[in-house]
């Protein structure tokens, strides 16, 4: 009796040294892995974020994506998946995001379609799809906040992603060639809003707000049509 006990004593001051040691091990384990990992996480955020503040000429961008007509920006989310969202001239003609009505996943489209509904109010955008594809996911934090469209639009604030028939997205701007076609619309709006609704820029070449209260009802709409709904 007493030679077993000894020996399930035996085993068991080497299981506890066993997971003594499996202990420590976990532990220096964490303390090499943890500051990795987080030093991972700061550098990644320092990427998205340097990513969307990229300025040409006061509008923000995003590198590495492509810009449709209809200022919505598509960026790889994984293979065969874009992510799509407004880009930041579409955020300065919504005057606010107040809801958002997202597609459906599996849904197949053709480019133009309305795909999405940003809400501001009494006021609606709709957002037509910028190539044609098939809807794989959802942005369910918009539904939850749809400020993030105006607030984070390069980041949070996307809408949703698709899966592209063909290739065709690549022939958008993007790159050198996004920067001057944003520069160039900016300039486009400048002038939309002092020829066509008679509204002065202000000083330094600025267009005034093109939202409702700026503009007018028909004034925003005309904005929204000209620069929102192109294809």
């Amino acid at each position: 009796m007493t030679t077993a006990t000894e020996i399930l004593e035996a085993l068991g001051a080497i299981l506890g040294a066993s997971i003594a040691r499996f202990g420590i091990a976990m532990v220096v384990g964490l303390a090499l892995v943890v500051p990795a990992l987080l030093i991972a996480l700061a550098r990644k955020a320092w990427a998205d974020r340097r990513a969307r503040d990229e300025k040409a000429d006061g509008l923000a961008y995003r590198r590495g994506a492509w810009y449709a007509p209809n200022h919505t920006w598509l960026a790889t989310r994984g293979p065969g998946e874009l992510k799509v969202g407004l880009d930041d001239l579409a955020r300065r003609i919504l005057p606010s995001a107040t809801a958002v009505e997202l597609p459906r996943p599996g849904l197949r489209f053709r480019r133009g379609d309305p795909i999405a509904v940003v809400s501001a109010g009494k006021h609606t955008v709709h957002v037509a799809a910028p190539v044609d594809g098939t809807v794989v996911d959802v942005n369910s934090r918009v539904k939850r906040d749809p400020a993030l469209v105006r607030r984070d639009p390069y980041g949070g604030g996307w809408l949703f992603s698709i899966a592209p028939v063909d290739a065709e997205y690549v022939k958008l701007p993007q790159g050198n060639e996004a920067v001057s076609w944003l520069r160039s619309e900016k300039v486009r709006l400048t002038r939309f809003v002092e020829d066509e609704l008679g509204f002065a820029a202000a000083d330094g070449g600025e267009a005034p707000p093109a939202a409702p209260a700026t503009l007018g009802e028909e004034g925003w709409r005309k904005v929204v049509f000209s620069f929102l709904h192109a294809t």
